[in-house]
């Protein structure tokens, strides 16, 4: 009787979705509620920045990046006057979590080339073809370049907050529509205002009425993108009490006015 040897390896997805996006002048993106599922992104045409608690990474045409699943962010787009990009959104069930290492948001800059981008049309079109056998070809073609990709990826250590931090986000998500006072947040949190200013530098490198913008911007552009609420309207629920100071801070965060982010929203919606 013969001897036999045999290896076994838990797929690391379930599922793998390509997308070829286009918009123009400007284009801003935000994942408030955590995004289910990582993603890497090929920029063919405009530039990008990416913002999430304590990292802001700004990447250009010709730029790799990659996004890790279940994290808090917002992207703000510009284009001269096109933007163009690819996405590979992989869809994992998690068959073995031990095994699955959580990565950090990153601009891949050692993989940002031509043949990057070739892969990432190769994979998309493979797919547009709506042929079971094409997309098992554009499957592989993934894992081929996962696999080049990935000494590139840096793991990033357990979150390990600051309890009075933590308290302190909990707070802000709480009543960030609200004009509270740093020293009731302070007080809620049983430490010093200043010491409430030093965790949030050291640990997320900005200040509290910055993350509190942050929120009040991103729940705003929901409402903008997806209600028929006046601006006025809006701008009250979220907690800014004018509309100079409304639009001056969500100009801040996303690079247009919410006049100009409802019309270009309601306009990629109509051309979907």
């Amino acid at each position: 009787m013969g001897n036999s040897v045999g290896y076994s390896k838990k797929l690391c997805m379930s599922e793998l979705r390509a997308t070829h996006s286009y918009a123009t002048n400007a284009h801003y993106y935000d994942a408030g509620a955590g995004r289910v599922y990582s993603s890497f992104g090929f920029v063919i045409k405009g530039e990008v920045t990416l913002h999430t608690a304590g990292k802001r990474i700004a990447m250009g045409t010709g730029s790799l990046f990659y996004i890790p699943e279940g994290i808090r962010y917002h992207s703000v787009w510009h284009g001269a006057p096109e933007i163009e990009f690819y996405a590979l959104e992989i869809v994992s069930k998690r068959p073995d979590p031990a095994d699955t290492p959580n990565y950090a948001m990153a601009h891949l800059a050692q993989m940002s080339t031509p043949e990057t981008q070739k892969r990432f049309e190769q994979i998309y079109e493979l797919f547009a073809t709506g042929e079971r056998t094409n997309k098992i070809r554009a499957i592989g073609l993934y894992y081929e370049f996962y696999a080049d990709v990935l000494p590139y990826l840096q793991q990033e250590p357990p979150l390990r907050q600051h309890a009075s931090l933590r308290a302190a986000l909990d707070y802000i998500e709480q009543n960030c529509h609200t004009d509270f006072d740093i020293s009731a947040l302070a007080a809620h949190c049983c430490i010093s205002e200043s010491r409430l200013y030093h965790i949030f530098k050291r640990e997320l490198d900005t200040t509290p009425i910055h993350y509190r913008n942050e929120l009040r911007v991103e729940n705003a552009a929901a409402l903008l993108r997806d209600t028929d609420l006046p601006m006025d309207g809006i701008a009250d629920r979220c907690g800014f009490h004018s509309a100079s100071y409304f639009r001056e801070t969500f100009r801040e965060f996303t690079g247009m006015t919410p006049s100009e982010y409802r019309h270009l929203t309601a306009r990629n919606s109509a051309d979907a």
